[in-house]
C-alpha cells in the first residue's frame, strides 16, 4: 500500500500524463522527480486502478473468432479480450472484460456462486459498486487456504458482497475431505450446512477453469490432494479441473473418490447451473476445450491466442 503522499504523486502523476498529455520528462521536472519514479507512478496508477484504461478491441477478426467458438462448442457467449505482451497484462484485460460482462448479468433478489483463483480475483477487483437490494454471495466450496493472504478464497468472498452489497455466505473448511466421520462433522455444523442449502439456489456461478499442470492445480497438490488421490486423477485421464470438481478431455467428470470428496458443491449439481466461466493463458486451453465439448459453460471469458489454440484442437 502507498503512503498518502506517495498515493497523491501517483494521482498528479496520472493527471498530467493522460488528462494534460505531458511526457514523463515534463512530468519529472514539474514534480521534481526522476523520469524512472514517473514510470513507476504511472504503472502503480494502472494497478491501483487509479487509472482505469478501456479500448474498444472489437473488430473484424475479434468477432469472427467469438462466432467460430459458438459454433463449434454450441457456447452460448463468448467474450475475447486482446493477449498482450505482458501475461499479467493480458489477465487484467480479461478480468476488466469480465467484471464488464458479469454485470449485466447482476440484478436485485439474485444468488451469486463463487468459486476463487487469479481471474475470478482479477474480475473481483474491477467490479464496480452497486448496490442491489438481496444479493446472495455464496461461496461453492472449502475456502481454507494455507496460505492466508490477500489471495485466498476469503479475501475474493469479501471484496465480491463488499462491492455489490450482498450478504456473504462463506464455507470456512478444507476442500476435500476422505474421511466419512470427519466429512460427516464438518457438514453437520450449522455454519458450513447454511451455507450448502443456499448453493441450491445459484442463479449463476462464477469461476475459473483449472488446468492440471498449472502452477494454481500445484497449490492443490501441495496442500489439499494426497498422493493417492492425484494419482487417480491423472491414471483417469485428468486434463482440468472447476469448482474442485476433475474432468477429462471429454468435459465428463472423474469418476473418483477426489470429486466425492469436496465441501461444496457437487458434480450434478454444476451440470444443471448458468457457469460463468474465466480462462486465460494458454497452458489453460486444453482444459478450457474439454469444459467446452462437455457443455460445462455457458458464458466464456477469456484471451484471443489462448482460444486460438482452443480452435486448433479441433482441427486435430
Amino acid at each position: 500500500m502507498l503512503d498518502k503522499e506517495e498515493y497523491q504523486l501517483t494521482i498528479d502523476a496520472s493527471v498530467l500524463y493522460y488528462l494534460e498529455g505531458k511526457t514523463q520528462s515534463q512530468i519529472a521536472k514539474e514534480l521534481f522527480l526522476s523520469r524512472p519514479k514517473v514510470s513507476r507512478l504511472l504503472k502503480k496508477a494502472r494497478e491501483l486502478q487509479i487509472v482505469d484504461i478501456s479500448i474498444n478491441y472489437q473488430n473484424e477478426d475479434i468477432e469472427r473468432l467469438q462466432g467460430e467458438v459458438r459454433r463449434k462448442f454450441n457456447v452460448p457467449n463468448v467474450i475475447v479480450a486482446k493477449t498482450l505482451t505482458d501475461e499479467n497484462e493480458t489477465l487484467r484485460e480479461v478480468g476488466k472484460a469480465a467484471a464488464k460482462e458479469l454485470a449485466m448479468y447482476l440484478h436485485d433478489n439474485m444468488t451469486l456462486g463463487i468459486s476463487w483463483g487469479k481471474n475470478v480475483r482479477m474480475t473481483a477487483s474491477y467490479l464496480k459498486k452497486h448496490r442491489y437490494i438481496n444479493m446472495r454471495i455464496v461461496e461453492l466450496f472449502g475456502a481454507i487456504s494455507y496460505d492466508l493472504n490477500e489471495t485466498d478464497m476469503l479475501s475474493i468472498g469479501r471484496s465480491i458482497s463488499s462491492k455489490l452489497n450482498g450478504k456473504l455466505y462463506p464455507l470456512p473448511s478444507p476442500i476435500y475431505i476422505n474421511d466419512p466421520n470427519a466429512r460427516k462433522a464438518i457438514i453437520e455444523t450449522p455454519l458450513i450446512q447454511n451455507t450448502l442449502s443456499k448453493i441450491s439456489d445459484c442463479d449463476l456461478i462464477l469461476t475459473g477453469i483449472g488446468a492440471i499442470d498449472s502452477e494454481a492445480l500445484q497449490t492443490l497438490w501441495d496442500s489439499y490432494v494426497e498422493a493417492d488421490m492425484k494419482e487417480q486423477i491423472i491414471g483417469n485421464g485428468g486434463v482440468g479441473f472447476i469448482l474442485a470438481h476433475f474432468f477429462d478431455k471429454n468435459g465428463e467428470f472423474l469418476d473418483i473418490t477426489v470429486n466425492e470428496c469436496v465441501i461444496g458443491i457437487q458434480t450434478e449439481t454444476i451440470k444443471t447451473k448458468k457457469i460463468f466461466a474465466i480462462a486465460s493463458g494458454k497452458e489453460k486451453a486444453r482444459a478450457i476445450y474439454a469444459s467446452l465439448r462437455g457443455g460445462l459453460i455457458n458464458t466464456l471469458i477469456s484471451d484471443e491466442e489462448t482460444l486460438k489454440t482452443v480452435l486448433k484442437m479441433t482441427e486435430k
